[in-house]
C-alpha cells in the first residue's frame, strides 16, 4: 500500500532542493565542454604502442615534425644504415649515373658484396643498387673511391655532411658500417638523414625498388633482394635501408604512408627482425592516427587545441 505519512514540515521542499543540486552538478561537464569548445576530437588519443628498441623516432617526411620519439639522441652503432649517407654523396658528386667506377684494391672476400674484386669495372647506377638493395660492401667502397679516390678520404665528406644537415650526434668512420671505436649515430640523426635523401627522385626509385639484377663486365648478373622487409610486406612502403651487426642490433630506417600522410620510423638495436617490422608497423598506424588528430582540431572552429 502506499505509504500515507505525512512528512515533516519543509521535507519537500529539501528533496526538491536537493534533487536540483544534484542534476546541476551532473550537467557542469557538459556545460564547461561547450563553454570551451570542446568535442571528441579533443580528446587525447590512444597512446603510442611500447617500442621494444633501444631507440627511436617517427617523423612527418614533409615536414620532419616529430610525433614520437624514444631516446632518440642515444648515440649507438648505425650498421649498414651508414648506407643511405654514402648513396646521398655519391648522387650528389656525381653527375652521370652511367659512367664507370673502378673497383679499387679493398679486402677480400666481403661478407656482404655482389662479387666485385680489384679492377672490375661498374656503373655508379649498378653500384647504387647493390648498395641500397644488398648492402654491398664491395660497392660502398667502389662509390667511395669513385668520389673522394679513397674510403678515408670520402669518410672526411661524410662527417663534413653531416654536420651540414644537422646531425650533431653522429661520426661516421667508413662508409659501409662495419663497426669500429668512435662510430655512432642516433635515431633523431639517421631519420634527418633519410628525409633529405627522398628528396631525391633516384634515391627513391632504388631504395623503393624490392629485386633487381646488378650487371656489370664481362658477363656478371648478380640477382639482388631489398632487406627491408617493410617494402616486401606492405604495399604502402616506399623505402629506405636496415642493418644489423653484433654492436648494433637490428637498425630500421623505415618510409612509407600508409594513410594520409607519409612518414619515417627509425629504430635501433632491436632484437629480431619480427620485433622491428611489428613495431614499425604499429608506429605507423599509429602516427597517421595522431597526425589526422591534430589535423581535426586544427581545423576546428575555436582552434583553441591547435598543437
Amino acid at each position: 500500500m502506499p505509504d500515507t505519512r505525512a512528512h515533516p514540515p519543509g521535507c519537500h521542499r529539501r528533496i526538491l532542493r536537493t534533487t536540483i543540486l544534484l542534476l546541476a552538478l551532473a550537467a557542469l561537464p557538459c556545460l564547461a565542454a561547450a563553454a570551451c569548445g570542446s568535442t571528441t576530437r579533443d580528446r587525447p588519443a590512444q597512446g603510442p604502442p611500447q617500442v621494444r628498441a633501444w631507440t627511436g623516432v617517427l617523423i612527418e617526411r614533409s615536414s620532419g615534425r616529430v610525433l614520437w620519439s624514444k631516446s632518440p639522441d642515444r648515440e649507438l652503432p648505425p650498421a649498414s644504415t651508414t648506407k643511405i649517407m654514402t648513396a646521398l654523396l655519391t648522387l650528389e658528386h656525381v653527375k652521370h649515373l652511367d659512367e664507370w667506377a673502378m673497383v679499387p684494391q679493398i679486402p677480400l672476400p666481403q661478407t656482404v658484396g655482389v662479387d666485385l674484386v680489384p679492377g672490375d669495372r661498374i656503373t655508379v647506377r649498378e653500384a647504387l643498387y647493390a648498395l641500397l638493395l644488398e648492402s654491398a660492401n664491395d660497392a660502398a667502397l667502389t662509390l667511395a673511391a669513385h668520389v673522394a679516390g679513397s674510403e678515408p678520404k670520402f669518410v672526411v665528406l661524410m662527417n663534413r655532411r653531416a654536420r651540414q644537415l644537422g646531425m650533431m650526434h653522429t661520426h661516421f668512420a667508413n662508409s659501409r658500417g662495419t663497426a669500429e671505436p668512435g662510430f655512432y649515430s642516433t635515431a633523431r640523426d639517421l631519420a634527418t638523414l633519410a628525409r633529405y635523401a627522398l628528396r631525391r627522385a633516384t634515391f627513391r626509385q632504388i631504395v623503393s625498388t624490392r629485386d633487381h639484377v646488378v650487371r656489370y663486365p664481362p658477363a656478371a648478373a648478380v640477382p639482388v633482394h631489398n632487406h627491408n622487409r617493410l617494402l616486401q610486406e606492405y604495399a604502402w612502403a616506399d623505402g629506405v635501408k636496415t642493418g644489423s651487426n653484433d654492436a648494433s642490433g637490428k637498425v630500421l630506417v623505415g618510409s612509407g604512408k600508409p594513410g594520409a600522410v607519409a612518414l619515417i620510423v627509425v629504430t635501433m638495436h632491436q632484437r629480431t627482425r619480427p620485433d622491428e617490422v611489428e613495431d614499425a608497423v604499429k608506429l605507423f598506424h599509429w602516427g597517421t592516427a595522431e597526425y589526422l588528430r591534430h589535423a581535426a582540431v586544427r581545423a576546428s572552429p575555436s582552434g583553441s587545441a591547435t598543437p
